[in-house]
């Protein structure tokens, strides 16, 4: 099995068992906790996405990553919410993150990114989504935005501006996440970003969105996508958006390697379009919610180094990008 053997990276370097990336040192104190977490994450590097274990709290997120040998989490907003209820102070965690050797790659989801954005009533401000990302040391935010109608290109290009050169002041990425149904749809998404130019901005993408989303992989390498985010799962087949899209979105997903997408095939695109994001797991499935955490984390963290070896082996033979029963490429 793959977790039971060392693992070489790219530069060659020979790694622990059960890891793609060297396991950070651990270190003393919230500062040094700051320089280790905003070291750049890349693709050997696997995070566990929040809703991949949605009940956990965040001392059972940290352990079940570790245990799972991702290199990093996401956190909802709520996460830290719920931490703060607990008694974690924002110098807690983040002993609790250098302990681990665990980064927090990035902060689900600011949805209030300009006026009018609809985001519900408690969605959080920039100003907390902000203060959040710092205290833990993130290295992204994630923007998300449902339906409605956008500004003009010109001031929504503005204002994603604006708030990228805040995010650049604090060290930290932007990334917009589309999906069927959403104002940012992929067309939107890319219009943006090309208007606001930012070098701190990009894509999160998301198979199980892309794979609901037409042409989808063909339209994000025609463009040449910055893709500063990467969340993984398998679907079963599909050709359109599922009837009510969030209620599947929240609970269908499957573990890589289980259901009909080529996974392969789309990594090994992102490879070959040099893609250095992180890789991130983001697994909503209402079976694996009432699993324990570490249960969670161990098992999907064996699919996804799986399906890394596959695709960077079958990369090396140049294989082509459907193989057998594997035929929904996602997008």
């Amino acid at each position: 099995m793959i977790a039971a053997r060392a693992t070489t990276r790219r530069d060659g370097r020979r790694l622990a068992p059960g890891r793609l990336t060297a396991r950070p040192k651990r270190h003393d104190g919230p500062g040094a906790m700051r320089q280790r977490a905003r070291a750049p994450l890349g693709p050997d590097d696997l995070v566990l996405c929040a809703g991949t274990i949605p009940g956990a709290s965040f001392v059972e997120r940290v352990q079940a990553a570790r245990d799972g040998g991702f290199a990093a989490i996401s956190l909802r907003v709520r996460d830290h919410v719920r931490a703060r209820a607990d008694g974690l102070s924002d110098a807690d965690m983040r002993t609790h993150l250098a302990d681990a050797g665990i980064a927090v790659a990035e902060i689900e989801v600011l949805n209030a990114w300009r006026p009018g954005a609809r985001g519900g009533r408690n969605a959080p401000t920039a100003d907390e989504v902000f203060a959040i990302a710092s205290a833990v040391g993130a290295r992204s935010i994630c923007v998300v935005e449902g339906p409605g109608q956008l500004p003009s290109l010109d001031e929504a290009a503005r204002i994603f501006g604006a708030l990228c050169d805040r995010a650049a002041d604090a060290g930290l990425l932007l990334h917009f996440e589309f999906f069927p149904g959403s104002v940012l749809d992929l067309d939107a998404c890319l219009a943006i970003l090309a208007a606001a130019d930012r070098p701190n901005a990009g894509l999160t993408v998301d198979s199980w969105h892309l794979a609901r989303t037409p042409g989808g992989l063909e339209r994000l390498r025609a463009a040449g996508a910055r893709v500063l985010a990467l969340q993984l799962c398998d679907s079963p087949a599909v050709n359109a958006p599922e009837p009510d899209y969030m209620a599947a979105t929240l609970s269908g997903r499957l573990v890589p390697g289980t259901g009909a997408l080529d996974l392969v095939g789309f990594l090994r695109a992102m490879d070959e379009d040099g893609c250095t994001a992180p890789l991130g797991a983001e697994i909503w499935s209402a079976s694996l919610a009432q699993q324990p955490p570490s249960d969670v984390a161990r098992r999907v963290g064996s699919a996804l180094r799986a399906l890394v070896a596959a695709a960077r082996q079958s990369s090396e033979r140049k294989s082509p990008t459907c193989g057998p029963g594997r035929d929904t490429p996602p997008g």
